[in-house]
């Protein structure tokens, strides 16, 4: 009959089996739990420009040769600056009307020149400039509100105009849209009233194919607690043809849709706010028919601004007085990452849905906004299809294995010493 081995070889073999199974096995938890963890913020977002004119920063586009136009804005005037390609200023121009203008809303036109709008003196206000910046013409219009809000504009396939208003009787009160087609020189072809159920706030002009017009818009009921996002659909002449609703009861109360887009399989995007509740968007067909619809965020967030990416959707997301978020979604409106950017500020509210975020022509995007009370304009340096979304992600994840691995070799030698020692003591 075989001896059982010595009590301390037994303890020898007895610690280097622990070696071999736990150590590794600490090391695929610290790989499991950083590689679940999400970064709190994106990493380091490259300024571009650091002493632009103005306090708040609305709307970006970037031109075919790689240059950029903004427009910001201070207490009493607006800026149309414009970059190089290097993020260079090469000029700016100061925008006053009556001696205070602010025109939140910028369109880069078909002819090379800008266009900017607002409301100034409660008049519907647009800005004609040349491609250096000098103002052509100004024209205002009237709606009849006593109180107005100047809500979105786009330039149409004829050169003309199409702008859509909010009109209020009383401040905080019910209104309705007031939508206005003009030629290429701002003259007025027609202009529209268009009452909801109760209240009617267009945040976002799309031209459709045959000449027509699609609003984004939000309705409420008198029915308690419901209210909805809504597909207004237009005629080229300015005749409503209908619309479609998303939301109804309970959960959607109160709702405020800040922007739409056309998507690229024929549908809409609409993007937007619950009271008391998370950041909402609602994804449709082309034939307004709801596909699905998501929250994100935290109790008081909204959704600002939104683009399409190659694998879904990019959403800026107010989330704080002083902060700004950006969440990346799939195509199914499944939220792949988000980050945060601290002391980052957006319009919110009626104010909402400005040209925030761009494709960078180079890859990534291009943000403006607002951080200590400074115009801030700044690049994310990521693929357009997010796969490097998850790069200080992944970064973490190798560092986290470097460390474990190098946890197991001390380990190991650790022990190796004791087997040594226990061996050295034994003869």
């Amino acid at each position: 009959m075989d001896k059982k081995p010595p009590l301390t070889l037994r303890k020898a073999r007895f610690l280097l089996l622990v070696a071999v199974i736990l150590i590794p096995a600490l090391s695929a938890e610290l790989l499991v739990a950083a590689g679940s963890s999400n970064p709190v913020g994106l990493s380091a977002p490259v300024l571009l420009q650091t002493h632009l004119p103005g306090n708040v920063g609305y709307c970006v586009y970037q031109l075919a040769d790689g240059s950029l136009v903004l427009n910001t804005v201070n207490q009493s005037c607006t800026f149309l600056v414009k970059l190089d390609s290097s993020y260079r200023i090469l000029w700016s121009r100061t925008i006053q009307i009556d001696g205070t203008a602010i025109l939140p809303r910028l369109l880069v036109l078909s002819d090379g020149g800008y266009l900017l709008a607002g409301i100034v003196n409660n008049l519907y206000t647009l800005v004609k400039t040349d491609a250096q910046g000098n103002t052509q013409w100004v024209k205002t219009f009237s709606s009849g509100a006593p109180i107005n809000y100047f809500m979105s504009v786009i330039q149409t396939r004829d050169g003309g105009f199409a702008i859509a208003g909010f009109g209020e009787s009383v401040m905080e009160g019910l209104g309705s849209i007031w939508f206005t087609k003009t030629d290429s020189a701002a003259n007025v072809q027609w202009n529209k009233t268009i009452s909801g159920p109760v209240a009617d706030c267009p945040s976002t002009i799309i031209q459709t194919a045959d000449g027509g017009y699609i609003l984004s818009d939000v309705s409420y009921s008198f029915v308690p607690n419901q209210a909805f996002f809504t597909l207004v659909r237009i005629d080229p002449n300015g005749n409503l043809l209908g619309n479609m609703t998303y939301g109804g009861y309970g959960y959607y109360y109160q709702p405020e849709c800040n922007c739409a887009l056309a998507t690229s399989d024929g549908g809409f995007l609409m993007a937007g706010y619950l009271w008391q509740k998370p950041a909402w968007v609602v994804k449709t067909d082309a034939e307004g028919n709801m596909q699905w619809n998501q929250t994100y965020g935290e109790e008081g967030s909204s959704i600002t601004d939104a683009l399409e990416t190659q694998s879904g959707y990019l959403l800026v997301e107010f989330s704080a007085p002083n902060d700004t978020g950006i969440v990346l979604t799939d195509k199914l409106g499944n939220q792949v990452w988000t980050g945060t950017f601290p002391s980052v500020t957006l319009p919110v509210g009626l104010e909402a849905n400005f040209n925030t975020v761009i494709d960078a022509k180079d890859g990534g995007y291009i943000m403006v906004a607002s951080k200590n009370d400074s115009a801030w304009l700044t690049k994310l340096n990521y693929e357009q299809d997010g796969s490097n979304w998850f790069q200080q992600n992944e970064l973490q994840i190798f560092l986290v294995v470097d460390v474990a691995m190098a946890v197991t070799v001390v380990g190991l030698a650790l022990l190796l010493m004791k087997i040594r020692r226990v061996f050295r003591t034994k003869t």
